[in-house]
C-alpha cells in the first residue's frame, strides 16, 4: 500500500501510519468499494489525510478521506459537521462517515480542476466571493465550531512561549493583529459558520455546479474573516508578473461588490489573517513567516 510521504515522513503520525491498511480494508468491506492508490495530483495535499478514490458496487466514484488522528479528531468531526450543514449546497457532498475510523466518503469531483490553476485572477475572485456567501450558515445552536478568536488566543500562547516577548515576530505586528481583531468584532454585526481556508485549491470545476469547495476547517465569526485565506494565495497562473500590491487592490475591490462588505472593513480581516498565518509559520524559517509579514504591510498600505 502506497503512502506519500509527506504523511510517512512526520514522526508524529507513525502509529496512524501503521493503522491505515487495516482502516483501508474496513473501508472497503463497510462500503463495498474497490479503493485505488491514493491521489498523486499536486493539489490533493496529504500532510493530514490520506485521500484515496474509490468505486463502489454500482460504479459510483467517491473519495475516501482518512484523517483522524487522536491530534486531529476535532478538526476531523468540524470538516464533517461543516459539510453536514452545507448539504452540498456549494460544497462537495458527504455521503458517509464513520467517526471510529475517522473516514469522509465524499462525492467525486470532476473534472476537479482547481481555482488556482486559472489564469484570470478577477474572474477567479468573484468565483471565491459567492461561494464563500454560499457557504456562510446560521451557527447551528448545537455545534462543535470554532470561534475565530481561537486563532487570535495563539497570540498569546506566543507569549508565554517567549516570556512575554513574541519571538521572531515584530511586537507591532502582534499588537496590530490583536488590536483590530477586537476592533473588527466590537463592530460585527453577523456571526456565521465559516470555512476557514477558503482558497485557490479548496475550489474544484465541477459537473454538478460550475464549482464546489472542498476541505472545511469549520469556524464561526464574522463573515469577513473569510477572505484572509484568499488574499494570501498567489497562483502562478494568474498572478506571476504582476504586482502584488495591485493585484490587492482589485480583489479587495471585487470583494467588496460581491459580498457588500466595506473595502475597509475586508483590508483589515486580510491584515489579521496574514498575522496568523504568520504566527502558524513561528517555528519555520525566518522566509516563510516573513512572507506573512509583508503581505500585511502591503495591505496596511492600502488603509
Amino acid at each position: 500500500m502506497y503512502i506519500p510521504e509527506t504523511l510517512s515522513s512526520n514522526p508524529k503520525w507513525a502509529d496512524w501510519i501503521e493503522q491505515l491498511p487495516d482502516i483501508v480494508a474496513a473501508c472497503a468491506k463497510r462500503w463495498d468499494l474497490r479503493i485505488e492508490d491514493p491521489m498523486t495530483e499536486d493539489y490533493a495535499e496529504m500532510s493530514y489525510s490520506y485521500i484515496a478514490p474509490a468505486t463502489d458496487a454500482k460504479g459510483t466514484e467517491v473519495v475516501l478521506k482518512i484523517g483522524s488522528p487522536p491530534q486531529l479528531a476535532e478538526i476531523w468531526q468540524q470538516e464533517c459537521h461543516a459539510l453536514q450543514l452545507c448539504n452540498g449546497n456549494g460544497t462537495v457532498r458527504l455521503l458517509d462517515f464513520d467517526e471510529a475510523l475517522g473516514v469522509l466518503m465524499l462525492e467525486r469531483i470532476r473534472p476537479g480542476v482547481p481555482l488556482g490553476v486559472c489564469p484570470d485572477d478577477e474572474e477567479n475572485t468573484r468565483i471565491a466571493a459567492r461561494l464563500m456567501k454560499k457557504f456562510w450558515q446560521p451557527v447551528p445552536k448545537v455545534h462543535t465550531f470554532r470561534p475565530t478568536a481561537y486563532e487570535i488566543d495563539g497570540f498569546d500562547k506566543l507569549r508565554k512561549k517567549y516570556d512575554g516577548g513574541t519571538g521572531p515576530l515584530p511586537e507591532k505586528w502582534v499588537v496590530r493583529a490583536e488590536t483590530l481583531y477586537d476592533e473588527l468584532m466590537r463592530s460585527s454585526t453577523e456571526t456565521v459558520v465559516l470555512h476557514g481556508d477558503l482558497h485557490h485549491w479548496n475550489i474544484l470545476s465541477s459537473e454538478r455546479e460550475p464549482y464546489l469547495v472542498i476541505d472545511p476547517k469549520g469556524y464561526f465569526g464574522d463573515p469577513g474573516y473569510e477572505v484572509g485565506a484568499f488574499l494570501a494565495n498567489y497562483p502562478d497562473e494568474s498572478c506571476e508578473g504582476r504586482d502584488r500590491g495591485e493585484i490587492d487592490v482589485r480583489r479587495v475591490e471585487i470583494m467588496a461588490e460581491e459580498l457588500d462588505i466595506p473595502r475597509e472593513r475586508i483590508i483589515k480581516w486580510g491584515l489579521v489573517l496574514a498575522l496568523i498565518w504568520a504566527r502558524w509559520s513561528v517555528d519555520t524559517p525566518e522566509e516563510f513567516w516573513r512572507t506573512s509579514i509583508n503581505r500585511a504591510q502591503v495591505l496596511d498600505q492600502l488603509l
